[in-house]
């Protein structure tokens, strides 16, 4: 089937093809108040795996008040509901999730864009950067460090925007494609210091190029990709 869609995608549309059906009413309405209590997520894996398997395997890490259910739309591409909203904020704010090491992207549901366009490639990782000097534990410097690595969504610190401990931690949407970073270099007071980071419930990668993920399971560094 994929083969014949890639056939006539390279035909032009005919006119009774090419007008367009207006699908809106209140029944998409009523799918979007649904999707309030859905997430929708991929397992990068290369062989499939069943929904009753990832249900079960799911239900004991997660724990919540109601086994979430889990609808294939796609090769590894689940829609999971929830019986309330406080199980989907659970498993939210958890991210990330593994499944048997492998990253498990999850996000929020989107009704609105095709599964074939999904690209689930980004997640929300939990960095911490240590050996920082102490008066650069703060907000503000972590979000400048976080922005290097991707979109920063949480810092977490005190209410005097303060963390002071043995590292400063946040939360920062980063692309999988992309090496993961050692540290940063950073310049405080005019002296330079290397900042370790590491990361926390970090997922299978390549030990090679240092990425998670692999455009077409090719390896940066010109290897293939074994599972």
């Amino acid at each position: 089937m994929e083969n014949l869609q890639a056939l006539w995608g390279n035909f032009r549309l005919s006119e009774e093809e090419d007008t367009a059906i207006t699908l809106e009413n209140e029944a998409t309405r009523e799918v979007q108040r649904k999707g309030e209590l859905c997430l929708i997520g991929k397992i990068w894996m290369d062989r499939s795996i069943g929904k009753n398997i990832i249900e079960a395997t799911m239900a004991k890490i997660w724990t919540l008040s109601k086994q979430a259910k889990f609808t294939e739309v796609g090769s590894n591409v689940f829609i999971i509901s929830f019986a309330n909203h406080a199980d989907r904020g659970r498993v939210i704010e958890g991210r990330p999730w593994l499944f048997d090491k492998h990253i498990f992207v999850i996000d929020l549901f989107d009704g609105f864009t095709q599964p074939s366009s999904m690209k689930f490639d980004s997640a929300a990782m939990w960095v911490q950067l240590h050996n920082m000097p102490l008066v650069g534990i703060n907000k503000e410097c972590g979000e400048r460090i976080g922005r290097s690595l991707g979109e920063v969504e949480y810092v977490d610190v005190e209410e005097d925007n303060v963390a002071w401990g043995s590292f400063l931690r946040l939360r920062v949407r980063m692309n999988l494609f992309k090496p993961l970073a050692r540290g940063r270099t950073t310049m405080l007071n005019g002296m330079k210091y290397w900042i370790p980071i590491q990361y926390e419930k970090l997922p299978r990668f390549c030990f090679d190029c240092g990425r998670i993920l692999h455009e077409d399971g090719v390896c940066g560094m010109g290897q293939m990709v074994e599972e």
